[in-house]
């Protein structure tokens, strides 16, 4: 990587980071990267396979519902991005009640992320069990994205916990944070990939209930 490019990089992260925050800097990027990668391809390959399926115009195909909750948790995790973001501002200028607060509140709604989308997920599999028509494959594999999502959301939660029991020990400070700032890009990350799959659920669902997909 060029040194123009690790300037942007440590400055994305953590503006003033030392040299052994910009290599950390550098790792997540190639971690988001890859993540990026993987959930793309996946959400690709979902589609893919619902145009595919719902357009053929072969066989009768039941309309496709999702939950309600993928609603609530979709706005649950926009509160997290901005919790997160809070709190990386809460630690620029060293404000410890601040970004314990955010932290705090960060925590009870990845637990009531988890709460929302177990039930969303518990409907689907419902939905599979009773659904005998052709698409019934289709609640199969948005279980699979989202509880593929839903893993990747558990190491945010435990990320949250670690640096939350951190900064309780006066771990961060306006020059070293480089935890908070990762956490905060890895939620606003989970946040996107989420949208996206919940965009190709409504692809799913809207072809579903068209003439040409019935």
């Amino acid at each position: 990587m060029s040194p123009s490019a690790r300037r942007v990089t440590a400055n994305f992260f953590n503006p003033g980071v030392n040299s052994d925050d910009n290599r950390r800097a550098q790792g997540a990027w190639l971690l988001l990267i890859s993540l990026g990668v993987f959930f793309v391809a996946t959400i690709m390959l979902y589609a893919v396979y619902v145009v595919l399926r719902l357009t053929s115009g072969t066989e009768r195909v039941a309309p496709f519902y999702l939950p309600l909750n993928f609603i609530w948790t979709t706005i649950i995790l926009i509160a997290i991005s901005i919790c997160m973001h809070l709190a990386v501002e809460a630690v620029r200028r060293e404000a410890r009640t601040d970004l314990l607060r955010y932290l705090t509140i960060t925590l009870i709604l990845a637990l009531a992320f988890f709460g929302v989308q177990s039930y969303g997920m518990i409907l689907i599999v419902g939905r599979f069990a009773d659904d005998a028509s052709p698409n019934r494959s289709l609640y199969g594999m948005t279980f699979v994205l989202a509880l593929l999502h839903a893993l990747h959301v558990v190491g945010g939660l435990v990320a949250v916990g670690v640096v939350y029991l951190r900064a309780w020990k006066y771990k961060y400070d306006h020059e070293s944070y480089f935890a908070i700032r990762f956490c905060a890009l890895y939620w606003h990350f989970l946040d996107i990939v989420w949208v996206l799959m919940l965009i190709a659920f409504g692809i799913a669902a809207a072809l579903s209930k068209t003439p040409g997909g019935a």
